[in-house]
């Protein structure tokens, strides 16, 4: 079938921009439609995440399609269609006018796929949102003025409760299976708050007087939590870095059991079809492995302990939370927090 490509390079290609479609545009504004109408409470800075990482995912569809007619091949493929469904909810909503004068070449192809008789059929007519969508308050409802209280009624007196039968049985109670705890749980108190930390660090320049860094060597506890290098171990299958960050995201996704024993930076470093996937994690007591065989895909990755008094694990460990980190000339392109 000529729409999945007709190459295996294609058909790679295809998957790609599915995933692009669907990870990095329609995720990005269906998170901005779900708070604008009011599905789940409204908060502008999320709102503002969401959309600059909206713009960003189009810029770079934009660029792209600056020399092509379409996204992959000459012809028309399923990455076509899919990442034009995705544009077709967008322009009808979310984009108004202004926003879509900067992206002429992502117009000029969706209207290209919309206008395929056979999609059009489908689809009819491309419908064009007015204005850019915006957040707006609901309107306070009128307070009425509260109805005079009723004179309390007298109570009835109460009813003297049957004597439950000398032989009467009562039926036994089924005790709740209790919730398996975690083995993380009982280790020894520690006085290194990851949960400050993760504030501190989000708060906080990295490096310099004041730095998250500081913050972090003053409070430590290394008796009671590890560092960890953790790169990727099949890099040579990496291509595009937004799709290597993806990949990121989706691990840091399946870590979610371990939130609380657990903090992660990762990054993309190097540029498309020569880059590796490198960072570090602060993990709840002495061995990772507990912490992070949550995530199905951990055996992808290398762990490696970290010795802050190894003046190179120190640097590695320090860069990977400055997302400036270096690797053999491969410089840091993107990057998430797990926090």
């Amino acid at each position: 079938n000529n729409l999945l490509g007709t190459t295996p390079e294609e058909t790679a290609q295809v998957d790609q921009w599915v995933s692009f479609g669907d990870t990095e545009i329609s995720a990005n504004g269906s998170a901005v439609r779900y708070m604008i109408n009011g599905y789940v409470p409204y908060n502008k800075p999320i709102d503002t995440y969401y959309r600059d990482r909206n713009t960003r995912a189009l810029k770079v569809l934009e660029a792209h399609l600056a020399t092509r007619t379409f996204l992959v091949s000459e012809r028309i493929t399923l990455a076509d269609i899919s990442v034009s469904s995705v544009m077709k909810s967008q322009f009808s909503w979310l984009l108004g006018p202004e926003d879509r004068a900067s992206y002429p070449n992502t117009v000029r192809f969706f209207e290209t796929i919309a206008n395929q008789p056979a999609i059009k059929d489908v689809w009819g007519e491309p419908v064009y949102a007015d204005k850019s969508a915006v957040y707006t308050p609901p309107a306070k409802p009128k307070k009425e003025a509260a109805p005079a209280a009723p004179k309390p009624a007298k109570a009835p007196a109460p009813k003297k409760e049957k004597e439950p039968e000398a032989d009467e049985e009562e039926e036994p109670l089924v005790p709740e299976e209790p919730k398996a705890k975690n083995p993380l749980d009982d280790l020894p108190k520690s006085n290194f708050n990851l949960e400050q930390w993760k504030r501190e660090y989000s708060n906080r320049e990295t490096r310099g007087a004041g730095g998250s860094l500081e913050y972090f060597y003053q409070n430590f506890d290394k008796e009671g939590f590890s560092l960890w290098k953790c790169k990727f171990k099949y890099n040579d299958e990496l291509t595009l870095t937004f799709m290597s960050s993806n990949q990121i995201g989706g691990f840091f996704n399946r870590l979610e059991a371990s939130r609380k024993y657990l903090f992660g930076s990762m990054g993309v470093l190097g540029e498309a079809n020569n880059s590796i996937i490198a960072g570090c994690f602060i993990c709840r007591g002495q061995d990772y492995k507990p912490v992070i065989d949550v995530a199905p895909d951990w055996e992808s990755y290398d762990f490696e302990p970290i010795n802050l008094e190894n003046e190179a694990d120190k640097a590695y460990f320090e860069g990977s939370l400055a997302w400036d980190l270096e690797i053999d000339g491969k410089k840091w392109a993107d990057g998430k927090n797990f926090k």
